[in-house]
């Protein structure tokens, strides 16, 4: 699927998938399928599938309703919160990696020049990292 929302484009062609969960058979009613997808810029958003009684159902016709689905932008507190309550342990951390039991995590947002953010977009996934994980690493190198 893909959509634009607020001048910015979903696609889940091109997203990588973060993890899955699901609900019912597909030919349930009420079935729910819900993937959560980190896009190349690091952020967040959830494509949801359902059946006719599900939260994303689609009308087909008045008083009609069928299978449907739709593109939620998350931040990174909601993508981190729906991994929590969805996932297992260990797929949450393959998405957010390992976190201590007495750590927490704090979104801090940063305005950077636009060759510096995709430096460190490119760097990250050349090595294969969240870009949240890899500026962690470097700021917290800078600060030792």
């Amino acid at each position: 699927m893909r959509k634009t929302i607020a001048n910015k484009l979903y696609d889940t062609e091109t997203a990588k998938p973060m993890g899955n969960w699901q609900r019912g058979y597909e030919s349930d009613k009420g079935y729910i399928s819900e993937t959560l997808y980190l896009k190349k810029t690091g952020e967040y958003f959830l494509h949801g599938q359902g059946g006719s009684r599900s939260r994303y159902a689609q009308r087909t016709a008045p008083n009609t309703w069928g299978f449907g689905e739709r593109i939620i932008p998350f931040s990174n507190e909601e993508a981190h919160a729906w991994a929590e309550n969805h996932l297992t342990e260990s797929a949450f951390d393959v998405v957010f990696g390992d976190v201590p039991d007495d750590g927490r995590l704090t979104s801090v947002t940063l305005k950077l020049r636009a060759s510096t953010a995709e430096k460190l977009h490119r760097l990250a996934r050349k090595d294969g990292r969240q870009l949240s994980e890899f500026a962690e690493e470097i700021i917290a190198r800078a600060l030792d």
